[in-house]
């Protein structure tokens, strides 16, 4: 069912930092890593510094154009029932500490997910983070910091005073989706670690976004909006992929076959600054547990990529981080 899946290569790395004077974050700090690291990706890569991607002759070969400001044409757009934004192949995965201040000394560390040909860009992606530490800093009053370490996932050392190793644990989305106990009982809990932002097409709303998933309709809805996630990721940066229409209807019905039985959620409502629209935003989302029953086996493959590529809005903040227990 997923198998056209199995080729997209997945990287996660663990980055650790130390402030080098003392750093203010927020409770969900996914926006201090996000917010800047962008300009922070425009310096470490680009040649011309034009602040206008779009004339740039150069922009065909440019790292920070493929992985932030790449459209996509109309065509492809309708093809995949996308905007005319192509999302980003990348998830930067906050610590979930409640505190707030950091000093030198202290140690901090959060995970980058990379998919399909931004793998290959991670020397950018390491050299940016240390461009937005020494240079932009991040919380309230933009403390600076200075990056110590970078692991993969097998816990390999790739960073080390300022060297970064070329080898590096890469994995399918079939190897992912393989991680799958079938000899699991019926009962599956799935668990938000940060908010999830899902678009909803039906009553239970609060500004068009889910606000509680506790029927088959809304498992529907959640694995569908995984499901384009996963497809659109793959069909825009995986290798050799055929281009495809989306069909939800390739997603097998939860028509009766899986049921919540059990629910402990709550919403959880965080803010950042934007300073491409110059305003504050409320990026509220669903947060806490649901367990399931039924035919999960056949839903399990895609659970575990969503493990990796989250789902819902703003995953280029970590929101839509997925645990399947």
């Amino acid at each position: 069912m997923f198998t056209s899946f199995s080729s997209l290569p997945i990287a996660r790395f663990l980055f650790t930092i130390e402030p080098t004077e003392a750093i203010y974050l927020p409770e969900y700090k996914g926006s201090a890593l996000r917010g800047g690291f962008g300009h922070a990706f425009k310096r470490a890569t680009c040649i011309t510094r034009d602040r206008n991607c779009d004339p740039c002759i150069l922009k065909s070969a440019c790292a920070y154009y493929k992985v932030f400001e790449s459209k996509v044409s109309p065509d492809t757009a309708d093809r995949l029932r996308l905007g005319s934004d192509a999302p980003h192949p990348f998830v930067i995965e906050p610590p979930m500490t409640k505190q707030g201040y950091f000093q030198p000394g202290d140690r901090l560390t959060f995970s980058l997910v990379l998919v399909g040909s931004a793998v290959g860009q991670l020397p950018f992606f390491v050299y940016a983070f240390m461009i937005l530490g020494e240079s932009f800093g991040i919380g309230k009053g933009r403390g600076r910091f200075r990056l110590l370490e970078v692991e993969d996932e097998s816990g390999k050392q790739l960073f080390d005073n300022g060297s970064l190793s070329g080898c590096f644990q890469i994995c399918s989305g079939g190897e992912i989706m393989r991680r799958v106990d079938y000899a699991f009982n019926r009962y599956v809990t799935l668990r938000f670690e940060t908010p999830l932002r899902m678009k909803t097409a039906y009553g239970r709303e609060s500004k068009g976004l889910v606000t509680r998933i506790d029927d088959h309709d809304a498992v529907r809805l959640l694995l569908k909006s995984l499901y384009h996630r996963v497809f659109v990721l793959n069909q825009l940066y995986g290798e050799g992929v055929k281009a495809e229409p989306y069909d939800s209807r390739n997603l097998p019905l939860v028509d009766g076959d899986v049921n919540v039985v059990g629910t402990d959620t709550f919403w959880y409502d965080w803010e950042r600054y934007s300073q491409r629209q110059q305003r504050h935003m409320k990026l509220g989302g669903l947060m806490g547990e649901i367990t399931l029953d039924g035919k999960l086996e056949q839903y399990m493959p895609l659970l575990r990529l969503g493990e990796y590529l989250h789902t819902g809005k703003g995953t280029g903040f970590g929101l839509g981080k997925l645990v399947v227990h």
